[in-house]
């Protein structure tokens, strides 16, 4: 169900709270989002390199450093343009719970541009949407998902937000967030999602 749908028009980027790459699907039901994801092997790299190519969508690879030099350049290029499809961005840079939103990637909130909130809450009563790549290939995600009875969801388009006078991109994503979480009914937590992509090293552990 969409809540409170938003006008698309202006220099503006969409941000997401993410649990699954079908957040992306769902959103595209309002319009013809372009998105920035990470480059997919397989059938799903298939679809990107083809269809979502189509859409205006920028690729990146988190393994490469360089990748964020190129991609915010790119980002900016997109804005820029007034016959681009509007950017969607999710902030939190991997798929969470849909209980947490992890802290919020700055590059969305230093664009100069207005920002508009999208929270997306999923109801468990026919299946977990939450997609956990380390466990699980997309692939048997997509079946788990396309067997279940429904698929149930609510999403919210919020107020369009700016950057205020003294306050920084980390300040300005903070507020988004608390935001997002607020109406979503989910909590915020201080961790980084990309911790999930790392092992502590032994000496941390030991000395916690």
């Amino acid at each position: 169900m969409d809540h409170d749908l938003v006008s698309v028009q202006g220099s503006q980027v969409f941000v997401a709270n993410h649990t699954s790459m079908i957040d992306f699907i769902i959103l595209e039901q309002m319009t013809a989002f372009a998105v920035i994801m990470q480059k997919h092997p397989g059938w799903v790299g298939l679809l990107q390199s083809t269809i979502l190519e189509s859409l205006g969508c920028i690729w990146f690879n988190r393994t490469e450093a360089k990748d964020r030099h190129i991609v915010s350049e790119k980002i900016k290029q997109h804005i820029e343009g007034p016959d681009n499809n509007p950017l969607l961005i999710f902030p939190e840079g991997t798929c969470v719970n849909n209980q947490y939103t992890v802290m919020f990637k700055k590059g969305a909130f230093e664009l100069g541009c207005t920002v508009c909130p999208i929270a997306i809450k999923y109801n468990k009563i026919f299946v977990d949407a939450f997609w956990n790549s380390k466990k699980q290939s997309f692939t048997m995600h997509l079946v788990r998902l396309m067997t279940s009875w429904a698929v149930v969801c609510d999403v919210w388009y919020l107020e369009p937000q700016t950057l205020q006078p003294g306050e920084t991109p980390i300040e300005f994503a903070e507020r988004v967030r608390d935001i997002i979480s607020m109406r979503a009914g989910i909590k915020k937590v201080p961790w980084d999602g990309y911790l999930k992509y790392y092992r502590p090293s032994p000496k941390l552990t030991e000395s916690k």
